[in-house]
């Protein structure tokens, strides 16, 4: 069966490609295009040598990990779940793994894949991919030389709302904790975690 939502196809021509800069986290290819109406012009594109992780850990009582940081770029505070690259040949979820150890300390006895994703699709070809972390034990963290890390651990209840309202606002953050509500009210998750990240507490059913 034909799926109607199938692509039409590249309506792009590449002329050629050139790399205009290059450094250890990502590179610049500027495209000589026919754009879809014919006209000529270049189309650059940023393209990061790490896939995105991200690591959301809740606990049984529905408290969720969270770390907060500055973010240069956007030179303000940000609060959000661990995260970071993949290096080149590292599987992602050891990268999740390496990360909610470095920035929390937290070990996880079940990490599930639930969600991938492309960050922004009209500038770069950057894609991620988040898990959800349970059954975890806290060790020591070991937090890269330019992170100063505050922790946080707040009820997924609280975290939703910032989410809701923009008080949180960095993107795999956001989709992590969005896709985690809807797996607990559609029963993805185990019920009694799913009642407690729902503020349900002990009940049945």
């Amino acid at each position: 069966m034909t799926d109607d939502w199938e692509q039409d196809g590249n309506p792009w021509t590449v002329k050629a490609v050139t790399r205009s800069f290059e450094n250890a986290w990502l590179a610049l290819d500027a495209h000589e295009v026919i754009d879809p109406n014919g006209a000529e012009g270049v189309y650059t594109v940023v393209r990061p040598h790490r896939l995105a992780v991200g690591v959301l850990p809740i606990d049984p009582d529905g408290e969720v990990h969270l770390v907060g940081q500055w973010r240069f770029p956007l030179g303000r505070y940000s609060w959000e779940m661990p995260e970071g690259g993949a290096d080149a040949g590292e599987e992602a979820r050891a990268c999740a793994e390496r990360e909610l150890a470095e920035e929390t300390g937290l070990r996880a006895g079940a990490l599930l894949p639930i969600i991938e994703m492309d960050l922004s699709n009209s500038l770069t070809d950057e894609a991620a991919i988040i898990f959800l972390a349970q059954d975890l034990t806290q060790g020591a963290s070991a937090p890269d030389d330019t992170e100063v890390l505050k922790r946080r651990r707040a009820p997924f209840q609280e975290v939703l709302a910032r989410v809701v309202d923009g008080r949180i606002r960095d993107s795999l953050t956001v989709v992590a904790v969005l896709r985690a509500h809807h797996m607990a009210v559609t029963g993805q998750l185990p019920p009694a975690l799913a009642r407690a990240m729902l503020g349900q507490g002990d009940r049945n059913g």
